[in-house]
C-alpha cells in the first residue's frame, strides 16, 4: 500500500495548500495493513492459527471416547464451539489493540488527518475479520483431520462461515469500544478470560444440555454460545435450522457493538 496518512513537511508549512483528502477505502486499507503487519511481527497471527488447534485437542482427547460411546462423532460436535471460542479470543485481542492505539494517541493523530473519521475503526475491524479467518482455518483443519465434515449444501457451508464471522465481529465491536476508554485495556482483556471460560464450559458446545443439572439447563440452552454452537452444528450437518434465536442474538450483538463504537467516537470528537 502506498497511501500516505502522515502529514508531510510541505503540508504543514505556513501557507501550504490544504492536503487532499484520502478516500475511505484507501485509508481503511492502509490502516488495516498496518494492523496485519503488526500482528505478524508480534506473533499474534500464529497464535490465532494455532490456539484453536491446541484447545480442540485439550477438549477432544479426554472427552471423545466417552462421547462417542453413544455413536456420535465428537469432532463434528466440538468444532463449532472451538471456532466460537476463537472468535472470543479475537475480541479479547481487539480490546488490547484498541487500548494500545488509545495510549499511543493514535486516534487523536488520525482525527487531524484528511481521512474519514470512520476509517480507524474500519481498519481495526478489517484486521479482526482477517484474524477470524486465520482462526477458522486452524479450527477447521484440525477438526477435519479428526472427523469434522460439512455435510450440508454449499449454502449451509457458506452460512456456517458467515455466522462464525458475525459472532466474532460483533463481540470485537464491543470490546474495541471498551478497550478505547478503559484505563487499562490489558487488565480488561485478562478479566474477559473469566466469563469466556464460564460461557464455554456452561454451554452445549462441549456436551449436550442434558448433561447438566436440571436447574442449569435453561441457562445452558439459551446463552449465546449455545445458540450459536447449535446453529453452526445444524449448518454443518445439513439439519434443518430454526434461525430465529441465532438471528436475534446476531442482530442484538451487532447493534450493541455498533452503538458502543458510535458512543466512543462521539465522546472522542467532543472531547
Amino acid at each position: 500500500m502506498t497511501t500516505a496518512l502522515a502529514p508531510t513537511a510541505a503540508s504543514t508549512r505556513a501557507g501550504a495548500a490544504p492536503r487532499r483528502s484520502v478516500g475511505l477505502l484507501p485509508a481503511t486499507a492502509t490502516l488495516a495493513q498496518q494492523k496485519v503487519v503488526a500482528a505478524v511481527r508480534s506473533g499474534d497471527a500464529i497464535f490465532a492459527l494455532l490456539s484453536p488447534v491446541v484447545f480442540f485437542l485439550c477438549f477432544y482427547v479426554p472427552l471423545h471416547r466417552r462421547f462417542e460411546l453413544g455413536g456420535a462423532d465428537y469432532a463434528q460436535f466440538l468444532t463449532p464451539i472451538i471456532l466460537l471460542q476463537a472468535g472470543i479470543f479475537t475480541a479479547i485481542a481487539a480490546t488490547e489493540v484498541a487500548g494500545a492505539d488509545a495510549r499511543a494517541g493514535i486516534r487523536e493523530r488520525m482525527m487531524s488527518l484528511p481521512i474519514p473519521r470512520i476509517s480507524p475503526i474500519l481498519g481495526r475491524m478489517t484486521w479482526v475479520v482477517g484474524r477470524l479467518l486465520i482462526a477458522l482455518v486452524g479450527g477447521l483443519v484440525i477438526g477435519y483431520i479428526l472427523g469434522f465434515r460439512f455435510q450440508g449444501s454449499i449454502v449451509d457451508s457458506i452460512g456456517f462461515v458467515i455466522l462464525a464471522l458475525v459472532f466474532g465481529l460483533a463481540l470485537s465491536l464491543l470490546t474495541d469500544a471498551i478497550g478505547s476508554v478503559a484505563a487499562s485495556s490489558m487488565a480488561v482483556a485478562s478479566f474477559l478470560m473469566i466469563p469466556q471460560l464460564i460461557l464455554v464450559l456452561a454451554s452445549t458446545g462441549l456436551v449436550p444440555a442434558e448433561s447438566f443439572p436440571g436447574w442449569a439447563q435453561p441457562f445452558v440452552r439459551n446463552q449465546p454460545l449455545s445458540v450459536f454452537a447449535d446453529a453452526l452444528r445444524d449448518l454443518s450437518s445439513g439439519a434443518g435450522l430454526d434461525p430465529t434465536a441465532v438471528i436475534a442474538w446476531s442482530i442484538g450483538l451487532l447493534v450493541a457493538g455498533g452503538l458502543a463504537v458510535a458512543a466512543v467516537g462521539r465522546k472522542q470528537v467532543t472531547r
